[in-house]
């Protein structure tokens, strides 16, 4: 019966842990997509240096968290949004509209993406 028990309760602290990642995933993605929507208002408004130094901000805000990404996400979708802060970046300087806002739309989407892999549901599961 002890074994049980102490199966149990690993599940547990598993089912708990994995749990905490998927709130922290979506609160630090959440967090850098809101700010990347506030710089592409920015540029909508003409202020091309406060989106820039807005997006530069998010972005060295994701190298921050480069390992926990790396040590817990499939490399390849961290890799595609780090080439996707890249674009954005440079789109920024050009100040390309057209582009920039397609290419941040593609960068929020794959914030939100990282996410909800990360999240409890059914779909994740199976």
């Amino acid at each position: 019966m002890k074994r049980l028990y102490i199966a149990a309760g690993l599940l547990l602290l598993l089912l708990a842990a994995s749990l905490t990642n998927a709130w922290y995933a979506q609160k630090i993605t959440g967090d850098m997509g809101e700010r990347l929507r506030q710089a592409q208002t920015l540029t909508g408004q003409g202020d091309w240096s406060r989106a820039e130094a807005l997006t530069r901000q998010v972005y060295e805000d994701w190298q921050g968290y480069h390992f926990y990404f790396h040590t817990l996400m499939r490399h390849s979708d961290t890799d595609q949004v780090l080439r996707a802060f890249r674009q954005v970046l440079e789109y920024l300087q050009l100040q390309e509209p057209d582009q920039y806002n397609a290419a941040n739309a593609d960068l929020m989407a794959q914030l939100e993406l990282l996410a909800e892999m990360e999240q409890a549901t059914v779909v994740n599961v199976l």
